[in-house]
């Protein structure tokens, strides 16, 4: 009788642990794009210090906490390793965001985000060396965004996350907080970005950042220019 009272309570502990693992293991992703709610146009990102994020509440799990996943350089995002459910989203970036969404995710799912970017940036590529290039940075402001334009400038790389704190070579900005808006919006800025290796590819792109609380900046499509060979 002695062994029956001590193999008892263990069994019955490896019983509850086994019915505790018994879960469905995280099976979905949410994948999708943040826009323009005026162009549908996809809304370029920083994804380093100072870049936008994507946070979800699972909210028919209780007490739900935020799961948080980078938006990528070019606007668009893929959250894997989820629990289907119920899911709240609230994006965070260079940009204002209009409603609450409010999405079923189960397996696969899509879901495209429409905000309205503070700044919209093109960047077009003026010529080039075996260590330079030289753009053309042109900033748009959304009537609805009343913003300071703060900053404007032209970054590259040899890598894809490419921004205002990660480049190469030289870089160019321009302070514009001391000009009107109206009058940077109607200035195109050149840039000459030096300091480059030959035959090289690198990603380049514009940018512009207005004053606002998170220090986001908005950001052209990337651009792929290979250097000249010497």
């Amino acid at each position: 009788m002695k062994k029956i009272f001590i193999y008892i309570p263990l069994a019955i502990a490896l019983f509850s642990a086994c019915k505790k693992d018994n879960y469905d293991s995280p099976d979905a992703e949410l994948s999708g794009n943040i826009v323009d709610a005026e162009t549908g146009i996809k809304v370029p990102q920083q994804t380093n210090i100072s870049g936008g994020y994507l946070h979800l509440f699972q909210t028919d799990y209780p007490k739900p906490s935020a799961i948080q996943t980078a938006l990528h350089p070019d606007g668009s995002y893929t959250r894997g390793f989820m629990f289907s459910g119920q899911y709240k989203v609230v994006p965070t970036g260079p940009f204002f965001y209009l409603d609450t969404v409010n999405v079923t995710v189960n397996g696969p799912t899509t879901l495209d985000i429409k905000v309205v970017p503070y700044l919209t940036i093109t960047t077009e590529v003026l010529s080039k060396t075996g260590t330079s290039i030289t753009v053309r940075v042109k900033v748009a402001q959304s009537a609805k965004s009343t913003q300071k334009i703060a900053r404007v400038l032209a970054v590259a790389a040899p890598f894809h996350t490419v921004d205002v704190n990660n480049y190469a070579g030289s870089r160019g900005l321009t302070d514009t907080e001391p000009i009107a808006n109206a009058k940077v919006v109607a200035t195109s800025y050149e840039y000459t970005i030096t300091g480059l290796k030959p035959n090289t590819l690198y990603y380049v792109r514009g940018g512009g950042r207005t004053i606002n609380t998170g220090s986001y900046y908005n950001y052209s499509p990337m651009l792929e220019i290979t250097t000249n060979s010497q």
